[in-house]
């Protein structure tokens, strides 16, 4: 629960207050004692003591305001005024000697995005608790936030100097501290500083290339990292790090070298061979990465990380019953739950276990998965036929979230498009339309409806729409380049827009293949087969493979053809595109 949903006292101010109330029950007992002792003088005289008394009412007036702003600062925080009690945690922590108010006073102004204040606040926690790692931590955080680099750079040196015994997991806790910033420039910034005044230090280098990987900086990460292993040469972490990134570079055989040589020197590294294995299945190797995760498992039979990688790729590999044993495990572990929950639905509606695959998509009620086991939900009862149900499930996701309102209207317009009812898909799509005007999205996914119903004006009047606003919208240029160049005999205009859309994306699969169609439908034969082979290469596409194979026939090479037929249907024996084009060449 947030601090400022709670109903009561939180356990911090009960504790605050109960000590400050203590302090001025001894404040009041002390001064009745001290005005007895000034009576016993001459009858009538009052004699004042001035030392003491006077620093006890000194003080006592002090834990009085401190009392008054520690109760002011909660029901103003309860009550949602969040100003109020910044300012009132703030001054109280500036007046109280206790860590626990500077830290209280931190922690809501940055909940509050009052970033100055709780730098203040912060600076106050730190002198309190000067070695305390949390208070340095924040102080990192907050000067990176309110622009003050040279501090935060400050603050770093604090936290290495807390962390100087723990060499690789003092830059460790640091890179951990800045990787989920938002503000990716300036967390750099402050690394450059960092590893200026350290550029000798081999986990200073080590640390900054881990943080420009993870930012995707990756010509900078492979150079600290290079710089770590000549600072280093047997610091193994850097050496797994380096395999990454020449991973991520394409640098595959590299990438593999390393870590097959980091396993030669410790073939016991459960780490390695994780990685390794990891790197195997990025590269679609995934044999040899089922063996290397298999002798992980027999390592570490309990590590969920590692069940939760074979699961997947076990998956990947279509290993039905294999995937399903790895997430059932998950599930005794009580590890993965949520994620085992919606891929035991996908296994399920794998295998045509349709209400199945429903019990399980709706246990995913919250996490990253959600919103997509809902769709499924929805698409699966459509494929059964309950139509009404369906839309019915859909309409009750509700529509508060605009982005969200969009999406499950196109999803909506899928699910009709699916069952062939294009008349009641286009009246969504133009309610849709009407409450979001313009929308991208929704005018695109009227054009794909448009298409498949042999509405041309609709589907080129929606999708030049779409490039009026926003000209180098690569998925418009793309349907409009494949649409021209399916439908009409514009062929030359075609290839124009999909050229366009593939300089914007030159690896997109989909792209490829409207070029390889395009120009199969121009006469080029050979250049139409190398972008369709590319294509299938990037992507095993039934659409992709229909296309293959039909200019592979038309060329005269019906033996390769079939091949591609076969081994796509083999894939995805429900293809509606593979049936087509099956029907038409091989009858």
């Amino acid at each position: 629960m947030s601090l400022f949903a709670e109903k009561r006292p939180s356990k911090f101010i009960v504790s605050v207050l109960a000590g400050v109330a203590i302090i001025g029950l001894q404040a009041c007992s002390l001064q009745k004692d001290q005005t007895r002792e000034s009576r016993q003088g001459q009858p009538g005289e009052v004699r004042v003591i001035k030392g003491p008394a006077t620093k006890i009412n000194k003080d006592y007036q002090q834990n009085a305001e401190l009392v008054y702003l520690l109760l002011l600062a909660e029901v103003s925080a309860q009550k949602g005024e969040l100003a109020i009690s910044v300012a009132s945690y703030l001054k109280a922590s500036q007046i109280s000697s206790d860590p626990k108010i500077a830290e209280r006073a931190t922690r809501v102004a940055s909940f509050a995005r009052d970033y100055p204040s709780a730098m203040l606040a912060a600076e106050r926690w730190a002198e309190l608790r000067p070695r305390l790692l949390d208070a340095q931590h924040s102080l990192v955080i907050l000067y990176l936030r309110n622009n003050m680099l040279d501090k935060a750079a400050g603050a770093v040196e604090k936290v290495l100097k807390l962390t100087e015994k723990s060499k690789i997991q003092g830059y460790g806790h640091l890179i951990a501290l800045l990787n989920n910033e938002k503000d990716k420039k300036s967390v750099m910034l402050l690394m450059e500083k960092v590893v200026a005044k350290h550029s000798e230090n081999t986990y200073a280098n080590f640390a900054y290339a881990r943080l420009a990987l993870q930012f995707k900086q990756y010509e900078k990460a492979k150079v600290f990292a290079s710089k770590s292993i000549k600072l280093k040469p047997d610091f193994e972490a850097a050496h797994s790090l380096i395999a990454r990134i020449y991973m991520v570079l394409g640098e595959t055989d590299k990438a593999m070298a390393t870590m097959q040589a980091l396993l030669k020197k410790s073939p016991k590294s459960v780490a390695h061979r994780a990685t390794y294995a990891r790197l195997l299945a990025v590269a679609k190797r995934y044999d040899q990465a089922l063996k290397q995760f298999g002798l992980v498992l027999k390592q570490s039979p309990d590590n969920p990380d590692i069940v939760y990688a074979v699961a997947l790729l076990t998956l990947e590999q279509r290993k039905l019953k294999l995937s399903e044993k790895y997430f059932n495990k998950l599930l005794s572990m009580h590890k993965r739950v949520l994620e085992s929950y919606y891929y035991l639905g996908s296994i399920a509606e794998k295998r045509k276990q349709y209400n199945k695959a429903i019990g399980w998509y709706i246990k995913v009620k919250h996490g990253d998965n959600k919103f997509n086991a809902n769709i499924r939900v929805a698409q699966l009862l459509a494929k059964q036929g309950k139509m009404k149900s369906a839309r019915d499930y859909l309409h009750s996701l509700g529509r508060n979230d605009p982005n969200l309102a969009v999406r499950l209207i196109i999803i909506e317009i899928d699910i009709l498009s699916n069952a062939k009812d294009y008349k009641t898909a286009m009246q969504v799509a133009d309610q849709g339309l009407k409450e979001f005007s313009g929308n991208a999205d929704l005018l695109y996914a009227r054009s794909m409806l448009a298409e498949k119903a042999d509405r041309m004006d609709i589907a080129e009047a929606d999708l030049r729409t779409i490039l009026k606003t926003e000209p180098d919208n690569v998925n418009a240029l793309n349907a409009l380049g494949y649409t021209l160049a399916d439908k009409t005999t514009r062929f030359k205009e075609a290839h124009g827009y999909i050229e366009r859309a593939l300089k914007l994306s030159p690896k997109e699969p989909a792209i490829l293949d409207s070029m390889g169609w395009v120009l199969y439908r121009m006469g080029r034969m050979d250049d139409a087969i190398s972008y369709l082979r590319k294509a299938l290469e990037f992507l095993p596409d039934d659409e992709i493979a229909a296309h293959l194979g039909e200019v592979l026939w038309v060329s005269g090479n019906k033996q390769e053809a079939s091949k591609v037929w076969a081994k796509a249907l083999k894939d995805t024996p429900d293809s509606e595109h593979l049936k087509e084009v099956l029907k038409r060449f091989k009858k």
